[in-house]
C-alpha cells in the first residue's frame, strides 16, 4: 500500500497456498486483495541428460495417472536418459525449474474478499487469470524433452484435470 515492493517466501504446496497462508496469518482479506500483485510457486526437478537421452514413447501407466491419452500429446518429444558417465548413470544431469504464476485480477481478488475455498480460487484463476499449474508446466517441459513424465508425476502436486497440451503451450507461449 505504501508503494514498496516486498518479496518474501512461504512454504506452501502451490501459489494458491500462498494466499491461504496470508489469510491464516490473520491478514485481512481486503489488504491481501488490494496489495498482492502476484504469487510465484516454483519447484526444481531433474533435467534429462542431453548426453545420453533417447526418444521414448510415454509410459501408458503414467499417462493414465495423469488422465491423458497419447493422442493428446501429438507433436511432443519425450526423452529419457539411458545413463552415461557424465550423469553417473542416472539419466539425469542438472535441474530445471517448474513455475506457477498466480496474477491477481479482479475475479481472483473478489474470490479472496468472499473468502472462497482454495478450490474455487484455483478454478477462477485457471479460467480468468491464465494460471498454469506446476503440473501443467511440468507436462509441457516433459513433452519438450527437458524432463521426464516420471519426474513430473513424482514431484509436482495435482489438484485438477490437466488441460490439453496445445492449450498449455498457447498459454505459456511455447511451441
Amino acid at each position: 500500500m505504501t508503494g514498496h515492493k516486498v518479496l518474501t517466501t512461504f512454504h506452501t504446496e502451490d501459489s494458491i497456498g500462498g494466499l491461504l497462508r496470508l489469510l491464516n496469518m490473520e491478514i485481512e482479506a481486503f489488504l491481501i486483495s488490494s496489495t498482492v500483485v502476484s504469487i510465484v510457486s516454483q519447484r526444481l526437478i531433474r533435467r534429462v541428460c542431453r548426453n545420453c537421452s533417447e526418444p521414448v514413447a510415454p509410459d501408458p501407466t503414467l499417462l493414465r495417472r495423469l488422465d491423458i491419452t497419447p493422442n493428446e500429446l501429438s507433436g511432443s518429444t519425450f526423452l529419457l536418459g539411458k545413463g552415461c558417465d557424465k550423469c553417473r548413470y542416472t539419466g539425469y544431469l542438472g535441474r530445471v525449474c517448474v513455475f506457477e504464476l498466480l496474477t491477481m485480477n479482479e475475479m481472483v481478488k473478489d474470490a479472496i474478499l468472499r473468502r472462497q475455498s482454495s478450490y474455487e480460487i484455483r478454478r477462477i484463476s485457471l479460467e480468468t487469470a491464465g494460471l498454469v499449474t506446476l503440473l501443467e508446466d511440468g507436462l509441457v517441459k516433459a513433452a519438450a524433452g527437458i524432463t521426464s513424465l516420471r519426474e513430473v508425476i513424482h514431484h509436482l502436486p495435482r489438484f485438477s484435470k490437466l488441460r490439453p497440451l496445445y492449450e498449455l503451450r498457447r498459454l505459456l507461449g511455447s511451441r
